[in-house]
């Protein structure tokens, strides 16, 4: 009965120490799955955004010229001036076609003639108000891209506002060197022409 009961312990002893080694792998392989997320994500993005631009590409009545595309985990914006409604409603239908679409928002995604509302905009200040707006939400958008992109900076703790070409940073960082590299991020994108970053700070 001794060597019963003693293999009986062995045997409970045993299988403790592999449940135990399955759960600190298990552990481990989450840990590093979180590290790696936001990196799969951008890449993600960045391959949604390659899809959505081919597909525009083949899509009838759409000048894909004339559609700027930028992804932010899933969610795709798109922003410029196509000639009708069918034109943009094309346009939305092919980029939520591309797997991987969460949603796609078209609202700087405007029906007309982009040369009119360039030349228009110097007589009435109407038009170009509106294309200033396009323009701060493409920018927007387009930053929050760089942000998505740029290592050592988690920018999901950054708010971005763009007004007539000044982008605005808000939130809190854990380090000068992650305000840095936000603000020189922030500044890559064409058409800023300012970064506020004084509601940048850091943690702590």
């Amino acid at each position: 009965m001794n060597n019963v009961n003693r293999m009986t312990a062995l045997t409970l002893a045993v299988s403790l120490a592999l449940g135990a080694g399955l759960a600190v792998a298990a552990e481990q392989a989450s840990s590093s799955e979180d590290h790696s997320s936001s990196a799969t994500q951008a890449m993600g993005d960045a391959w949604i955004t390659a899809k959505v631009k081919a597909e525009l590409a083949t899509a009838d009545g759409v000048s894909s010229s004339a559609v700027s595309v930028t992804t932010v985990d899933g969610v795709v914006t798109l922003t410029g001036v196509l000639p009708t409604r069918s034109a943009v409603d094309a346009a939305i239908a092919h980029a939520r076609s591309v797997e991987g679409v969460l949603k796609v928002d078209a609202a700087g995604l405007k029906v007309g003639d982009a040369a009119k509302v360039a030349a228009s905009g110097d007589e009435d200040g109407t038009s170009s108000s509106v294309g200033q707006a396009v323009d701060d939400t493409w920018i927007t958008t387009k930053v929050k891209a760089e942000l998505a992109t740029t290592q050592g900076v988690p920018s999901t703790e950054i708010s971005v506002k763009t007004v007539d070409g000044v982008v605005t940073l808000i939130g809190a960082l854990p380090s000068e060197l992650a305000v840095k590299k936000a603000v020189a991020a922030a500044r890559s994108v064409k058409g800023v022409r300012q970064v506020d970053a004084s509601s940048l700070l850091v943690e702590g």
